[in-house]
C-alpha cells in the first residue's frame, strides 16, 4: 500500500518558514492552535487537509516537544520519533500524517540544521605533522601546524510560549475603560446644565434630560444612545478574539460618535449669548466624545489576541 502524498508542491513548507520567519509570530505561533488556524486558512486556501493535521499539531503541542528534546540533547531523527508517537497517541491520525507533520516543522524550525555538540575529547589535541617522501636512511617532517578547530556548534533554539488568546492585552483593555468613563460623563453631560438664563421666568436653568418643554426628551436618545453603543463597542474590542472585523467596526464606531459627539455639544457650549450663559452639561460632554475618541484610537493601535506571542523558555 502506498503512502499519502503530503504537500506535493511543498507550499506548506513554505508557508510554515513564513510564519516562523515573521516577527509578528515567530516559532511561538506554531504552538497557538488559533494562531495557526487563522494564518492557514488565509494562506493555505487549497490544502485543507494539511492544514487540519498542522492545526491538531499545533494543539498537542508538537513543535514546543520538538525544541524540548533538541534541547535536552536528543538527535533529530530520536526527538522526532519521539514527537510523532506522541502525537499519534493524543489523536486519531495515522501514523503517515503524524509523521509528515513533525518532519514539516521540524523543517520550519530549522531544526534540520542544528547539530549536536561534538563529543568531549580525551585530552587537547597535540600538534599534527606532515609527513613527506624519505629522505635517505631518514624521514623528513615538516614543521607542526595547528590543529584543526572543530565547527561551532549550533544550539537549538529556546522553546517558546505563547501568552494566553483569551486575555486581552494592555492597549485593548485601556480602550475598554476609557471608553465607559467616556460614556459615563457623556450621560452624565445630559443631566448637568447646558445652558443658565436670567431669573424672571420661573426657571434658571436648562438640561438635555430637563428642558422644559414636552417631547424635547428625545434630544437625549442621541447621546444616550451614543453612550450605550459606546460600551458595547468597547466590549468588542476587549472581548472578540477571534474577529478582527468585528474589532475594526467597533473601532470605527468610537472614533465616528467621538467625533459626532464633540460637535453635538459644542453646539450646546457655544450657541449661547448674553445675557444667558453655558452651562457644564455642554463641557462635560466634549470631553465624553475626546474620550471615544482617544479610546477608538488606542484600540486602533492594539495588537490582536492571536497575534500576542512571546518568547522565552
Amino acid at each position: 500500500m502506498t503512502s499519502t502524498r503530503w504537500d506535493a508542491q511543498g507550499e506548506v513548507q513554505a508557508a510554515l518558514r513564513t510564519i516562523v520567519a515573521d516577527p509578528r509570530y515567530g516559532p511561538a505561533a506554531l504552538s497557538n492552535a488559533q494562531t495557526m488556524t487563522n494564518l492557514l486558512k488565509d494562506m493555505l486556501p487549497d490544502a485543507p487537509r494539511e492544514s487540519s493535521v498542522l492545526v491538531a499539531a499545533s494543539e498537542a503541542g508538537v513543535a514546543g516537544l520538538l525544541q524540548s528534546n533538541i534541547s535536552q540533547g536528543m538527535d533529530l531523527a530520536t526527538a522526532s520519533r519521539v514527537a510523532a508517537g506522541s502525537f499519534e497517541n493524543r489523536t486519531a491520525l495515522t501514523p503517515d500524517a503524524c509523521a509528515w507533520a513533525v518532519g514539516v516543522l521540524a523543517s520550519a524550525l530549522r531544526l534540520d540544521a542544528v547539530r549536536q555538540a561534538p563529543p568531549p575529547l580525551p585530552g587537547a589535541p597535540g600538534p599534527v605533522y606532515d609527513t613527506v617522501l624519505p629522505v635517505g636512511d631518514g624521514q623528513q617532517t615538516k614543521p607542526p601546524r595547528p590543529a584543526p578547530v572543530p565547527p561551532p556548534w549550533a544550539g537549538p533554539a529556546p522553546v517558546a510560549r505563547v501568552s494566553s488568546p483569551g486575555r486581552p492585552d494592555g492597549l485593548r483593555l485601556t480602550a475598554a475603560i476609557v471608553t465607559a468613563v467616556g460614556a459615563i460623563l457623556i450621560v452624565w453631560a445630559c443631566a448637568l446644565p447646558d445652558l443658565y438664563v436670567p431669573p424672571g421666568n420661573g426657571r434658571t436653568s436648562f438640561s438635555i434630560f430637563n428642558s422644559g418643554a414636552g417631547g424635547d426628551l428625545w434630544f437625549a436618545v442621541e447621546p444616550v444612545g451614543v453612550a450605550v453603543i459606546g460600551v458595547a463597542a468597547g466590549l468588542i474590542i476587549m472581548l472578540a478574539n477571534r474577529s478582527a472585523r468585528m474589532r475594526l467596526v467597533a473601532v470605527g464606531v468610537l472614533i465616528g460618535f467621538g467625533i459626532q459627539t464633540i460637535l453635538l455639544f459644542a453646539g450646546y457650549e457655544f450657541y449661547v449669548r448674553s445675557p444667558n450663559h453655558a452651562g457644564p452639561g455642554g463641557a462635560v460632554g466634549i470631553l465624553g466624545g475626546v474620550l471615544l475618541l482617544v479610546a477608538g484610537l488606542i484600540a486602533a493601535a492594539s495588537r490582536p489576541a492571536s497575534t500576542a506571542i512571546t518568547g522565552g523558555p
